[in-house]
């Protein structure tokens, strides 16, 4: 059957509804207006590698600018130094078991002796200028300001362990370097992918682009390096990422301008301070001056108790300065609440501004930032720590320097990592909690030990190595107080009874 064409009043009809009803967006968000346009220059349709290659290398060196002349940057990358990696880094604790199933004690202290032996300055990188502590703080500053970070692991290096760390700025993995390869890889900004989009090589270029003095050129442009030998870590912001950002990037904009305004009030404030008034010709005097007297200055000293006279036409206008203005403050505030809420920790933290907080305020931030570090801190395990302990055990048990049998090397790798802990506002509250909790079996001493960044294992040892020295020398072992000798007479009474 054929079908009818819809008359000319019923295409009118369905015109004017589709302009009136079946266009209208549901979501208020994605309605285009006049409102809406500068919203709408700012989208873009592209993947992720696309926007990131448009922005890459600008947002990068802003950020680096940032964090040498912004207090704020700089406050941010020290709170992710102190509270991620912290004074004494994310310490190693070896988990080995024998194979029945026990704790291999002999194997663990072989396992960690050795990984602090390597930590140290002069073993740990290539460079011999950074200790495990001062390698991590470089690392995580330098991933939260470029965005991303590589780590190259050098086996083969000439040392006890025959294994050291290389850290390299994602300057030298070529920004504008992508390719269809013959093999059916795609190289995406210098990294190579395959059909899964899982890392396969980087291109490094031979220098710094940065670097002043560069080598004569090769005939390769790149060094390929393939992705079991470095790691190229950042944080994820969308599928099929192949770089990253900077993690200031929505916070620098506010920051920028929020830091021009201060130096501009600090600036008319000073001038404000300095500038006491002027000296202004009187109007009624008829006679213009000669030429002598026309550029002569007034000398102007000013001491406590004194009144001046000042010369025939001239009249003196003091200078009022309103900066800093009224508003100064608060605005000042505001900007930088929004600064913490792109960064990460919260304003008083980043600001250093504890006017006006309580405990209760205070316990609830720390506990959110507190969070947001931890959450940093499992990321740097993951994307880094668990790949370098993995090499580095691997090499140094067939360099000898841990003379442990090779074939068991799986149950080595058993590890917890143990990063720093926090006390809390209230530690005697909390102490007594805790307590509580060990009484009541909800939760154990070791818990409690690893929330404030130690090993239990190690605390109990030096426990009973304590209580061992105390017993050698006579002393108790308690640790409850002394009685007081009406506490005594009480016991025995009621013992007698």
């Amino acid at each position: 059957m054929r079908r009818q064409k819809p008359s000319l009043l019923q295409r009118a009809v369905n015109v004017a509804w589709y302009a009136t009803v079946g266009m209208k967006r549901s979501f208020q968000a994605a309605r285009r207006s006049r409102l809406t346009q500068g919203w709408n220059m700012r989208t873009s349709a592209g993947d992720a590698n696309q926007v990131i290659y448009r922005d890459h290398e600008t947002l990068r060196q802003r950020s680096r600018e940032q964090s040498i002349n912004s207090p704020y940057i700089k406050r941010f990358h020290r709170l992710l130094k102190q509270n991620v990696i912290g004074p004494r880094g994310i310490q190693l604790q070896s988990k080995a078991m024998t194979p029945g199933g026990l704790a291999d004690k002999r194997a663990r202290e072989k396992i960690e002796k050795a990984w602090k032996r390597f930590c140290k300055k002069g073993n740990f990188d290539v460079t011999g200028r950074y200790s495990f502590v001062t390698f991590m703080n470089l690392w995580v500053e330098t991933l939260a300001r470029d965005g991303e970070v590589m780590v190259r692991l050098v086996r083969g290096y000439p040392n006890a362990w025959g294994f050291a760390l290389q850290i390299l700025e994602c300057d030298r993995l070529d920004l504008n370097y992508n390719d269809l390869l013959p093999n059916g890889n795609r190289v995406r900004m210098g990294v190579e992918i395959d059909d899964w989009e899982r890392p396969v090589a980087y291109y490094l270029l031979r220098d710094h682009p940065g670097d002043s003095q560069q080598r004569p050129p090769a005939r390769e442009r790149h060094q390929r390096i393939p992705a079991s030998e470095l790691l190229h870590t950042f944080e994820p912001w969308r599928p099929h990422q192949a770089r990253g950002f900077t993690w200031a990037h929505a916070a620098m904009l506010e920051l920028f301008h929020l830091d021009e305004y201060r130096k501009a009030e600090m600036l008319a404030a000073e001038h404000g301070a300095k500038l006491t008034g002027f000296f202004e010709q009187d109007a009624e005097w008829m006679e213009p001056p000669g030429e002598d007297e026309q550029d002569a200055e007034v000398e102007e000293s000013i001491e406590a108790g004194t009144a001046k006279v000042l010369p025939y036409g001239l009249k003196f206008t003091p200078y009022k300065s309103d900066h800093p203005a009224t508003n100064f403050a608060p605005f000042i505030k505001a900007g930088l609440r929004g600064t913490a809420a792109g960064l990460g920790p919260s304003y008083n933290r980043l600001a250093n501004d504890l006017e006006g907080v309580n405990f209760s305020s205070m316990r609830s931030g720390d506990l959110d930032e507190r969070d947001f570090y931890k959450s940093v801190q499992q990321f740097v395990i993951s994307e880094l720590l668990d790949f370098v302990f993995e090499a580095w055990l691997e090499m140094a048990m067939l360099n000898g320097a841990l003379r442990l049998p090779f074939a068991s090397l799986e149950r080595y790798l058993e590890v917890n990592w143990q990063p720093r802990g926090w006390d809390w506002v209230d530690p005697a509250k909390d102490a007594k909690a805790a307590s509580e909790s060990i009484r009541n079996r909800t939760k154990s001493r070791s818990y409690y030990i690893r929330q404030g960044g130690d090993d239990p294992d190690e605390v109990f040892d030096e426990i009973a190595r304590e209580e061992e020295a105390l017993r050698e020398r006579g002393l108790s072992v308690s640790t409850d107080p002394p009685e007081s000798p009406n506490e005594q007479d009480e016991d025995e009474e009621r013992d007698a009874a």
